[in-house]
C-alpha cells in the first residue's frame, strides 16, 4: 500500500476535501461517519477509507436554517486499472432522538467522487429507514430505537434497496478537490478542468 506511480496500466485518483456541514431539522447534536466504497480493481494507496467526525451542535444560519458544522477532512489517494466500481463516499449521520436518546440514526447517503478534476461542492441528500408497520413506528419513537441497516454500504448498492421503506431527512455538504494522474493514457477523458 505504498505510493505507486501511475504506469501504463493504472491511473491515480486523489481526493482532498472536507465533510463541511449538515442540515437536519429538529436535531441539534450530530456526528457523521464516512467510508469509501469502491470496486475490486481499486486500491487505497494513501489516506483513510473511513472516519468519524466530532459531535457538533447546530446553530441557526440566516440563509440555511439550523446547520451543524463538522469541517472534517477527507484525504485519500486510490489507483485502479479501470473505472468500474468508481468510488462512492457513504455518509451516515447519528444524533440525539426527539426524547434525548443518543446515537440514533438520522440519515444515510451516498455520492460518487467526481469524475472531473477540480473543486466540487456536493450535496448528499440523506434518508433513513422507516418501519413498515405503524405500531413499530410509534414504538421506535418512544423507545428511541429507529430501524438501521446492518451494513451502511447498502446505500451505495442498487440490489436489495427496493424493498426498503425510507424517509428523506437532511442533507450533508461535502467539498472535495479531485486530481487524476494517468487517466488519459488509458483512454479515459475526464472532460474540461473545473475551476
Amino acid at each position: 500500500m505504498g505510493d505507486q506511480p501511475a504506469d501504463g496500466s493504472r491511473f491515480i485518483l486523489m481526493a482532498v476535501g472536507t465533510i463541511e456541514s449538515g442540515r437536519f431539522e429538529g436535531t441539534e447534536n450530530l456526528y457523521c461517519r464516512y467510508q469509501l466504497q469502491h470496486g475490486p480493481d481499486w486500491e487505497v494507496i494513501h489516506g483513510l477509507e473511513q472516519g468519524i467526525t466530532q459531535m457538533s451542535t447546530s446553530r441557526p444560519n440566516a440563509s440555511e436554517g439550523a446547520v451543524v458544522v463538522w469541517n472534517f477532512p477527507i484525504d485519500v489517494t486510490l489507483n485502479s486499472t479501470n473505472a468500474f466500481g468508481w468510488p462512492h463516499i457513504i455518509i451516515t449521520v447519528y444524533g440525539d432522538a426527539a426524547l434525548g436518546q443518543a446515537d440514533q440514526i438520522q440519515g444515510y447517503g451516498s455520492v460518487h467522487l467526481p469524475t472531473a478534476p477540480g473543486e466540487h461542492t456536493l450535496y448528499v441528500r440523506t434518508f433513513r429507514p422507516i418501519s413498515s408497520r405503524w405500531i413499530d413506528h410509534v414504538l421506535s419513537f418512544f423507545h428511541g430505537n429507529r430501524p438501521e441497516y446492518k451494513d451502511p454500504r447498502l446505500v451505495a448498492k442498487s440490489e436489495g434497496r427496493e424493498v426498503t421503506r425510507v424517509q428523506s431527512f437532511g442533507v450533508v455538504k461535502v467539498k472535495v478537490n479531485v486530481t487524476f494522474q494517468g487517466l488519459e493514457i488509458l483512454g479515459y477523458n475526464s472532460g474540461p478542468r473545473k475551476s
